[in-house]
């Protein structure tokens, strides 16, 4: 079965502060409004957004501080999991 969490990466508040540091910036998340969007943020913990019709535009995630501490791959995580 395909997982949907990224192992190792805990929804908590401490990760939403990193996460918003870089995904509010975000061009993918400016452009789709995902703040209007379950999840809002930390889609890296949370999963993919409920926003539909999202095209990627440009992806922060490979410079975020839990992708690199959490030895994350790929990016995006807001599209597809």
């Amino acid at each position: 079965m395909f997982e949907t969490k990224m192992p190792g990466v805990e929804n908590t508040e401490e990760n939403k502060a990193i996460c918003r540091k870089y995904c509010t910036i975000c061009q993918n998340y400016r452009k789709h409004s995902l703040e209007k969007h379950q999840p809002a943020e930390l889609f890296c913990a949370c999963g993919q957004s409920s926003a539909t019709g999202m095209k990627m535009i440009g992806c922060f995630c490979q410079g975020c501080e839990i992708y690199l501490t959490h030895h994350l791959r790929g990016g995006f995580f807001c599209v597809r999991r």
